[in-house]
């Protein structure tokens, strides 16, 4: 049921290149497993999985790519196929981070078939114009995670990255651009009994070399961290299961988190959240640390909910950041929508997908919110295709990448012949100015009409009114029943308020503004 009032984007004038083809592909073979960067100048780069289908094993083939463009979206290199041990290999997780000059690393895992616990860590660089510098690196052998989103990679401006990826356990690695690994691998956690699972792991790297690894601690699903000096010491007092993101026990459940730092001092986490007693809204959130993680400030939420958000996406979350140098941040995840076009057959399902951004910025050592929630892909049209496939939902999880002055959407949508095909546009941060207010038509039978300090409801039975601040608290919750109007307390501070009200009819929301 589509139930939230989107407040939608109208796309007039800030973007500055319309959406492009990442890249032809073979007939038949899907771009998928978008991953982006961006240097400081805004030029880009874009890797993405070609997959196609066989009847023979290991049953899919699979080529990792990556591509180059400058800050208008015009191609500085060809499509560039990365070289695999082994043909028959099957890519796994990949991810790709770029140095302020353009300086690039691509990290990626291999699996032989029919032997896909014995992989292989590999890792290719490309100089600031795309080339890439020497052959592609095998930084480790061994059991690797074949989740998408089992490795990560972070490149600061001294020449130095650092890697961690899901082996057995978590690892991490630091390399030279120039010269090549530096030490050895090591866990950025104690021993830990069978019964626990740490997965998705992210990293961060500063100029001061200190690095800050995350994860998803699967039995709980609690986001975690450790924070290390440039001797891998541990900055905050060791705790071998990983510090919590959160505070503790007011976290019912959480996603895979992502790490960047914003100067030598502090650093920004952004997770998908969902409070202890309260499992619905889930809501994408952001936390600033500083004094290098020995000092936390409050947590923020980006939206208070989406009730389209893609439920496929599970503990991956299937959301991605940026975080520019000037403390800005884009954020972008895949909502899902359904209906029934044909009224009389219930079984014929329609299942189309849009690419969702939020913008905002740092200040006070807190994330804010600068827009509310816009899609930035095309509406349902004519070349749209159901995403439902022999009775599943296909999709493909979008990516983003920013500098100061610009920032790139990268998804992927199907074409007439149900092939997944991928697509860049390029915006600057005005994104948000000029929204407007968009209903989604609903079935829901619960009607809604705000006005100054007030809401009117219509409301078959009881129902919960739940109250959200602008930047996603929640204030109260009431009873309401039938038809009746609620008013704005008098101690409310003033403002702009998100009102959601929901039983098991239905729900609805609506925009409340405070004036005294």
């Amino acid at each position: 049921m589509l139930n939230i009032s989107l407040l939608a984007l109208t796309l007039c004038g800030d973007i500055l290149v319309q959406p492009f083809r990442i890249a032809d592909a073979e007939p038949v073979h899907h771009q998928g497993c978008l991953r982006a960067a961006m240097a400081s100048d805004g030029h880009f780069a874009v890797a993405w999985l070609d997959s196609l289908r066989v009847d023979y094993p290991p049953f899919c083939e699979l080529e990792l790519f990556v591509r180059f463009f400058d800050r208008d979206g015009s191609p500085l290199t060809d499509a560039y196929k990365i070289t695999k041990v082994a043909d028959t290999h099957r890519i796994g997780g990949s991810h790709l981070d770029m140095d302020s000059r353009g300086n690039t690393v691509l990290l990626w895992t291999e699996h032989p078939y029919p032997n896909p616990d014995e992989g292989f860590l590999r890792l290719q660089l490309f100089g600031t114009s795309g080339s890439p510098l020497g052959s592609p690196q095998t930084g480790y052998q061994g059991y690797v995670s074949r989740s998408h989103r089992g490795v990560w990679v972070s490149l600061n401006d001294k020449g130095e990255f650092a890697i961690v990826w899901d082996g057995d356990t978590i690892y991490a690695r630091r390399y030279s651009f120039e010269g090549g690994p530096q030490g050895d691998p090591f866990r950025v956690h104690g021993d830990f009994s069978d019964d626990v699972d740490f997965d998705y792991p992210c990293v961060a790297l500063n100029d001061a070399g200190d690095l800050v690894v995350s994860w998803l601690e699967r039995q709980h699903l609690y986001p975690m961290f450790q924070a290390f000096d440039a001797e891998d010491e541990s900055i905050l007092p060791w705790e071998p299961m990983g510090h919590r993101l959160d505070d503790g026990e007011e976290l019912y459940q959480g996603t895979r988190p992502e790490v960047y730092w914003l100067d030598e001092q502090r650093f920004v986490v952004f997770w998908r959240d969902v409070r202890t007693g309260k499992p619905d809204p889930k809501h994408p959130v952001g936390r600033v640390f500083s004094d290098r993680g020995l000092t936390r400030h409050p947590i923020r939420a980006l939206i208070w909910r989406d009730s389209l958000w893609l439920a496929r996406g599970g503990t991956e979350g299937w959301y991605s950041t940026a975080v520019s140098p000037n403390d800005s941040f884009a954020y972008t995840h895949t909502r899902s929508y359904t209906d029934y076009p044909d009224t009389s057959d219930p079984s014929k399902k329609r299942r189309w997908d849009h690419g969702a951004g939020i913008l905002g910025y740092i200040q006070d050592n807190e994330p804010i919110r600068r827009t509310t929630l816009f899609e930035y892909t095309p509406a349902w049209g004519a070349d749209t295709v159901n995403s439902i496939i022999d009775n599943y939902p296909r999709t493909q999880p979008p990516a983003v990448a920013c500098c100061d002055d610009r920032i790139v959407w990268v998804y992927s949508r199907f074409n007439p012949d149900t092939i997944f095909e991928a697509f860049v546009m390029i915006t600057d941060w005005d994104m948000g100015v000029g929204v407007v207010e968009s209903p989604i038509q609903t079935a829901s039978p619960i009607q809604l009409s705000a006005s100054l300090n007030r809401l009117s409801y219509d409301v078959p039975g009881q129902a919960s009114l739940i109250l959200y601040s602008a930047d996603g608290r929640m204030v109260l919750t009431e009873t309401i029943e039938g038809q009746g109007v609620w008013n704005a307390s008098a101690t409310l501070p003033q403002g702009v308020y998100f009102a959601r009200v929901k039983n098991d009819g239905g729900s609805a929301t609506g925009k409340v503004v405070v004036l005294h």
